[in-house]
């Protein structure tokens, strides 16, 4: 048995307490150093005696946004630190503060500024405390190394300070950064993910879940304990509902690729919006995935480059001493393409062919369509997730083409110029490839060979086949066995992954669910043959009803 990878996580564990930790501030150097406390908690601060006089103070919280720029044409890329901006941190939470004791709070509006209102009592330092924690929606971000404490912002301020700016610096130096002066990142996390989630509801009236998103500047590549900062790497982790950045200096830094931290909230909005089938796991541009996962991987660089917006996809790290960058072009392929092999099982097709959608096209005659997010939030949260097939690029065509103003002519031309055929329903009718994994069963009792192909990552088109059956109205048993190799098997139904099991490195692999009479299920053969060939003998799939 080889552990699998849902989504990018590497680690499904037990969520964590969120709400419950609002109110807990990493104060940062060159800043405060705060003990936390809620509104009305009790302190030892002289806070008993009586009120002083109503003061208003106003100010502006700002953070250095650094450009992450890639060049399709040479293939390089950087931070641009001599071209950081200064952005607003919108809609954070700001509070006065005296000593441990939250006096007022209120939130930035969409230029950062702020005014409070604030009464104090007693002889405790006042200051002012700019939260990484917006309110609509909620999203906070937090040092996972650090006992989940929010990243903040502050500053002193005494009864005659009626301004007061604040101001997150990137600290870089020239080589490295400065720890004291790096006091951006998490406001700029908080800021991509902001825009993203604003992009939706700016279109549909969205409620979206509590977002806590882990970022430590002790977050390394390495797989390990999380609060520790062995994070695997940057990744929604689905057992968590949690999205996990990088913050090594001098080896990997997410905070400011803001495609990349968008990505991970696209997987946090299937997670909890709409739905995700894919198994995770490595993957990479010229890869024939499992289409789950190509469309999962190629929806998050889509959705990245539509919301904020930039079709240049970046991701920068550090190769030996020097901050470099990696990325792709959600317009055009390179002259040296980095999609061979075109089609439903490519995540960098996928990816082009929903930016496709999205843009206007107007100088491509391969693309005539242009549809608006409402259009395509509209299928990820409707048909892609009701979906009785599982979540591919069929599942989100065939529900896109259903949606009122959709031109399935149109469409059908964008599909085939990425060697994608006509689909015509869920399960990929209309695209030989796609609809050849998915097999029919007959009825039930039901005993096949499953072909697999080794050689290949478990997560690769040749090492998975789908078998779509239907429930009988009683409890089914389904069994996946080889003598000498490892297979696993998972069932899929009623929109949601229903049982799984992977436990032996050989033999048989069983699970048994209740069904629902007439309704349909996905059962998933999936296998880790390391060497190559066909596997001899094919795997075996039964299934049984009581």
């Amino acid at each position: 048995m080889r552990e699998r990878q849902r989504g990018e996580n590497g680690m499904d564990v037990t969520r964590k307490p969120t709400r419950d930790l609002t109110c807990k501030v990493l104060a940062l150097a060159f800043t405060l150093a705060l003990t936390t406390a809620c509104p009305g908690d009790d302190d030892d601060d002289d806070g008993n005696g009586p009120l002083g006089d109503p003061v208003t103070l106003s100010g502006t919280v700002t953070y250095d946004f650094v450009p992450a720029v890639y060049s399709p044409s040479t293939r390089r890329g950087t931070l641009e630190f001599n071209q950081a901006q200064k952005r607003p941190v919108r809609n954070a939470v700001v509070q006065v503060r005296q000593g441990t004791r939250v006096l007022v709070d209120g939130t930035t509006d969409q230029e950062g500024r702020y005014t409070l209102t604030y009464r104090p009592s007693g002889s405790g330092a006042l200051t002012v405390v700019a939260l990484a924690k917006t309110t609509q929606p909620e999203i906070q971000i937090e040092d996972n190394t650090d006992n989940n404490a929010i990243w903040a912002l502050g500053g002193d301020i005494t009864t005659t300070v009626t301004t007061k700016d604040l101001h997150a610096t990137h600290g870089w130096a020239g080589t490295s950064y400065t720890a004291s002066r790096r006091i951006a990142a998490p406001f700029a996390i908080l800021d991509s993910m902001y825009t993203a989630s604003r992009a939706f509801m700016d279109v549909r009236p969205v409620n979206f879940p509590l977002l806590k998103v882990n970022w430590s500047p002790n977050n390394v590549p390495q797989s390990g304990s999380k609060p520790q900062g062995r994070i695997g790497t940057s990744h929604f982790a689905f057992a968590e509902n949690e999205i996990y950045v990088l913050g090594r200096d001098g080896v990997d830094t997410d905070e400011f690729d803001a495609h990349v931290i968008v990505h991970e909230w696209g997987h946090y909005f299937e997670a909890n919006l709409s739905r995700a089938d894919s198994p995770g796991g490595p993957h990479s541009s010229g890869d024939i995935l499992d289409p789950r996962l190509a469309f999962g991987e190629g929806y998050g660089n889509a959705l990245a480059s539509i919301l904020l917006p930039e079709p240049i996809y970046v991701d920068t790290m550090w190769s030996g001493s020097t901050l470099a960058a990696f990325g792709f072009d959600a317009e055009s392929e390179p002259a040296s393409t980095d999609d061979p092999k075109k089609g439903a099982f490519s995540e960098m097709s996928v990816f082009r062919l929903l930016y496709d959608l999205y843009d206007s096209g107007t100088n491509e005659s391969h693309d005539r369509v242009s549809y608006d997010l409402g259009i395509l939030y509209d299928v990820l949260v409707g048909p892609q997730k009701s979906t009785p097939a599982l979540t591919t690029i069929g599942s989100f065509i065939n529900g896109l083409n259903a949606q009122p103003g959709v031109s399935t002519a149109d469409v059908y031309r964008l599909l085939a110029h990425y060697n994608i055929g006509s689909i015509s329903s869920d399960f990929g009718d209309g695209d030989t490839p796609l609809r050849a994994i998915y097999t029919h069963v007959p009825g039930i009792p039901y005993t096949t060979e499953v072909p697999l192909v080794g050689g290949l990552d478990y997560n690769k088109r040749e090492q998975n086949q789908y078998y779509v059956f239907t429930g009988t109205g009683r409890n089914m048993t389904l069994s996946a066995s080889h003598a000498s190799e490892d297979v696993g098997i998972e069932v899929f139904g009623q929109g949601r992954s229903l049982a799984e099991s992977d436990i032996n490195y050989t033999g048989t692999e069983t699970v048994s669910i209740a069904t629902q009479a007439d309704a349909r299920y996905v059962v998933v053969v999936y296998g880790f043959k390391e060497t190559t060939g066909n596997y001899s003998p094919f795997p075996t799939l039964s299934i049984t009803s009581q």
